[in-house]
């Protein structure tokens, strides 16, 4: 990705489970924001995506000389004809000249490969509003959405579409909601209820991994549950010692959070495979620090099932041995700029010997992306 927001040139290799770590301000939720634009361009259109954050000026990075247009680009794998492809696809959007429109498209692409690398498809070239070897698009429109009527184009569009993206908001987990469709959590962790009412019936035994990770994270708690009133749905908190349970506004913070972190995890839509990646921003939120090991066990069983990507400044939830590098992006801000990358060599050479962990080196302010040569 390049120019976007606080990020001049990026590139992230992802790992199962991948962690942005930083510190506040240093530039991960932009990271995790520029995948979420891609997923809003193709479920609505690049405009939408680019007003719903305020314009323009909002996403393009600041700079002495201020840039004109962002692109951002993936490398995937589709299953496609039964087995693994890579895909790539990206964008690049920008300033219209004419100023008619919110946003232009100056050039989108998809290549499909085989397993070797090799092409076994041209996929499309969009420059401009054409497509390379014929064919017309509107200046402001992606030409995906309209590629998947045709072939293979509809197993990437669907890829694409599938990340699902959390920053919880316990207050929004509180509110009474219609009873309603429970496959997938919403952003803010809408819909808890519904989703834990799912699981119960329709996939038990994942429900009782959630109760029982919430039990390990917090001791007093037994499990969650949906509570049906009418046709309201809201959440319920059984414990050890109480004899009824308790309802949304008297359960606590960490493990209102806790929950919606454990739910996004292991909802349906992962399940069942409608989920490609699961992105949760700071899961450790109010969460006591003895529960950081409760709450990695659970992000790694959940990357056995989807892809998980995690922003995080918790040293605590990498205090831990067993712990791969490879796994970590250290995430630091530079001069106003976003930098990225894998752990230093020193650093990494440290925890792969046993003489430290990474939230060790993290409380230390030792921990620094490593310089591309």
């Amino acid at each position: 990705m390049t120019d976007y927001r606080s990020i001049a040139s990026c590139e992230v290799a992802f790992t199962p489970l991948l962690v942005l770590l930083g510190p506040n301000g240093a530039g991960k939720s932009n990271v995790v924001d520029a995948l979420r634009f891609l997923a809003d361009a193709l479920r609505s259109t690049p405009a939408d995506a680019v007003t719903s954050r305020g314009g323009l000026d909002e996403i393009l990075r600041r700079s002495a000389e201020p840039a004109d247009r962002f692109s951002v680009h993936l490398d995937i794998a589709v299953e496609l004809n039964g087995e693994a492809t890579l895909v790539e696809y990206g964008f690049t959007l920008g300033r219209d000249s004419t100023g008619r429109r919110p946003v232009v498209v100056h050039e989108e692409r998809c290549v499909i490969r085989g397993r070797e690398g090799q092409e076994i498809t041209t996929g499309f070239m969009l420059r401009d509003g054409l497509i390379v070897d014929g064919g017309k698009v509107e200046r402001d429109r992606l030409y995906l959405p309209l590629a998947a009527t045709q072939g293979e184009h509809a197993e990437v569009y669907r890829s694409l579409r599938a990340m699902l993206f959390y920053h919880l908001d316990v207050d929004r987990m509180r509110q009474i909601e219609h009873v309603g469709f429970g496959k997938r959590l919403g952003y803010s962790g809408q819909r808890l209820g519904a989703v834990l009412g799912e699981l119960a019936q329709e996939h038990p035994v994942f429900k009782a991994r959630i109760d029982d990770y919430l039990k390990a994270i917090v001791p007093e708690a037994v499990g969650l549950d949906q509570r049906v009133i009418d046709s309201y749905s809201t959440v319920e908190l059984r414990t050890r010692e109480g004899e009824r349970p308790f309802g949304p506004e008297a359960i606590s913070v960490g493990t209102l959070h806790a929950a919606g972190v454990l739910t996004a995890l292991f909802q349906p839509a992962v399940l069942e495979g409608q989920a490609t990646l699961v992105s949760i921003e700071e899961p450790e939120t109010a969460l006591h620090p003895a529960a950081a090991g409760a709450l990695f066990d659970a992000l790694t069983e959940a990357s056995e099932h989807v892809q998980v990507l995690i922003t995080t400044q918790s040293a605590d939830l990498l205090d831990r041995d067993d712990f791969d590098p490879a796994s970590v992006r250290v995430v630091a801000m530079s001069g106003g700029v976003t930098k990225i990358g894998e752990i230093d060599e020193v650093s990494r050479r440290l925890v792969e010997d046993g003489r430290t962990t990474l939230g060790e080196l993290m409380r230390g302010g030792q921990l620094q992306p490593e310089e591309r040569a």
